[in-house]
């Protein structure tokens, strides 16, 4: 009985050891990395520091946090903010947002309201760090800009994950994104929009579904070295990629890889159905001016007429010989997927 006490104490005082050994690291890191960004011209401010979570977490709670960049006009502020590890796993990084943040940038201020705002960076177990997963969520996130637009999200979630089935430098980039609620503001200008020999706008309040996988394949995995090779994409495999807002369905599916020239090589195929929903959203959005609509739905329609369902537009994105075209439109450069060498 006293053996087994004696181990007792001895195993509480080093977790102790290491549970203070680790929180003063964790304090120091964190309190020198705002003096470095001070330094480096930077605005980096807070109102407190502190860890605590003793014995099970480490736990950062920084307040008043205010960061900017004077020379971009980026900055992000928010009344608190939280970073937190189990001991057992330090690994494995979660951070929690406060329900309201402000994010400035260039052209417009973003309130951000959420609920639940969460996200995590999970590394594997290896000297390297090698990525295993990051993910941000929450139960809803409402953006409100001072240029008075607003965009609604209910539960939502976004993940990176490495996928060691496509190799040591392959990853699964995955979103779910909906329920979406668009800026009431954009939604009128669309059921505004009148095209000759289309019918008013008939589209919901919100888009119902907003999701994708996508495989990506890397030069370099990420981890450690990052800074050193420089990871960047060699080939792109879109497997699930859709949209529902009421009668308007849109899916893409395909590959693009990086050519002998560095340039995206592939094909992806995109399937609008009930296309006629479609010219609205680009009006209303600008990407069309008003008067050529009834053009561009012509268009659309000799297209479909080419498919066994008329309510439905199949088009391929074709990227080759550095060019890039969406069905019988030329869209211009492809886009360079490996970097130019210094």
């Amino acid at each position: 009985m006293r053996k087994l006490l004696i181990l007792l104490l001895l195993g509480s005082g080093l977790w102790s050891g290491y549970w203070f050994a680790g929180s003063s690291a964790i304090q120091t890191g964190a309190e020198q990395w705002f003096a470095d960004a001070a330094t480096q011209g930077l605005v980096a401010e807070r109102t407190a520091l502190t860890v605590q979570g003793f014995p099970n977490r480490f736990d950062l709670t920084i307040e008043g946090v205010k960061l900017a960049d004077p020379t971009s006009g980026i900055g992000w502020q928010a009344p608190a903010f939280k970073v937190f590890a189990m001991t057992w796993k330090p690994w494995h990084i979660i951070a929690g947002f406060p329900p309201s943040q402000v994010l400035t940038l260039p052209d417009q201020t973003l309130t951000i309201d959420s609920q639940d705002l969460m996200a995590s960076l999970r590394t594997q177990v290896s000297t390297d760090l090698p990525l295993a997963e990051t993910r941000i969520a929450g139960t809803s996130l409402n953006l409100s800009s001072d240029l008075g637009w607003t965009l609604a999200l209910g539960d939502f979630t976004v993940a990176f994950r490495a996928a060691p089935d496509f190799g040591p430098a392959g990853y699964e980039f995955g979103f779910d994104l909906a329920p979406l609620t668009p800026d009431p503001g954009f939604l009128a200008a669309v059921k505004a929009v009148s095209i000759p020999d289309l019918p008013p706008s008939d589209l919901p309040d919100g888009i119902e579904t907003l999701s994708g996988s996508i495989l990506l394949t890397l030069s370099a995995p990420l981890d450690r070295h990052m800074g050193d090779t420089h990871p960047h994409p060699t080939r792109i495999d879109i497997g699930n990629l859709g949209l529902v807002w009421g009668a308007l369905s849109v899916t893409a599916s395909g590959a693009v890889e990086a050519d002998s020239n560095g340039f995206a090589a592939g094909k992806i195929t995109v399937q609008i159905t009930n296309w006629d929903r479609l010219p609205a959203i680009l009006v209303a959005a600008g990407a069309i001016k008003p008067e050529l609509a009834p053009t561009v739905v012509k268009g659309m329609q000799a297209l479909a007429s080419q498919s066994p369902d008329l309510k439905v537009l199949s088009l391929p994105l074709v990227l080759s010989d550095g060019q890039m075209s969406f069905g019988p439109f030329p869209l211009g450069p492809a886009p360079l997927m490996v970097p130019p060498q210094s």
